[in-house]
């Protein structure tokens, strides 16, 4: 995983192992670009790899009702470790 760039806003942008962009942003959140590109525009996109809770949402129609939310990572550090535990994890060198 190594640093390529990091934008106005601060976010940091890396390459993985295998060759996909993975970023963090202030926010809190982290992203991975997906491997194949999308079936309908044809281009890479990114998606959250961000902890994911249960949040109830009762309706009026549905008093089960269930939301999920992504924890943000407020800490730079961890959002770092979060994008190195996935490299580690889920990309092999292809």
């Amino acid at each position: 995983m190594k640093l390529i760039k990091v934008t106005k806003s601060g976010a940091l942008h890396f390459r993985l192992s295998d060759g996909r962009l993975g970023a963090c942003y202030e926010s809190g959140y982290v992203r991975v670009q997906t491997k194949g590109r999308n079936m309908y525009h044809g281009r890479k996109t990114m998606y959250q790899i961000n902890k994911m809770i249960k949040v109830s949402a009762p309706t009026k129609w549905n008093s089960e009702n269930i939301n999920y939310d992504r924890v943000r990572i407020n800490n730079c550090v961890d959002r770092i470790q979060r994008l190195f535990d996935f490299n580690n994890k889920n990309c092999v060198n292809e």
